[in-house]
């Protein structure tokens, strides 16, 4: 199975917001989810440079349906779409488009939350953004 790792920082839960179906897009600042497009995956939830934080954790999955790039101008209208695509990322957050540069959008569908759990110890990292392990 291939998972996708969202970090969470302060109070905001990333991670669960996808989990629960209310964020609906997912972005990096590179193509780094290719491989997951067109999959179910794994919602790993992540925490760096947070004292006291937690080993990376399962809450959820979704369907990665589709990718897009999109301009750093045409950012905000996605933070909450007409037609029910977010990304729930506000213009001032840092993971926000930076210096101009746009960002690749993941469209995530048919959520599914669930107990969190470890992330399983045979998971092979494939640089900071997904995984995959043998089910």
């Amino acid at each position: 199975m291939k998972g996708i790792f969202v970090n969470e920082t302060g109070c905001v839960h990333y991670a669960l917001m996808l989990a629960h179906g209310h964020k609906t897009i997912e972005t990096r600042n590179r193509d780094m989810l290719s491989a997951c497009v067109g999959e179910r995956v794994a919602i790993v939830r992540t925490r760096r440079n947070v004292h006291g934080g937690y080993k990376p954790q399962i809450v959820g999955y979704v369907t990665i349906t589709r990718k897009a790039f999109c301009k750093a101008e045409d950012f905000d209208k996605w933070f909450w779409n007409p037609h029910g695509d977010s990304h729930l990322v506000a213009p001032q957050s840092k993971y926000a488009p930076q210096n101009g540069k746009g960002k690749w959008f993941y469209f995530c569908a048919d959520a599914e939350a669930c107990v969190p759990y470890p992330l399983p110890d045979n998971a092979v990292r494939h640089g900071r953004s997904w995984c995959e392990w043998e089910a």
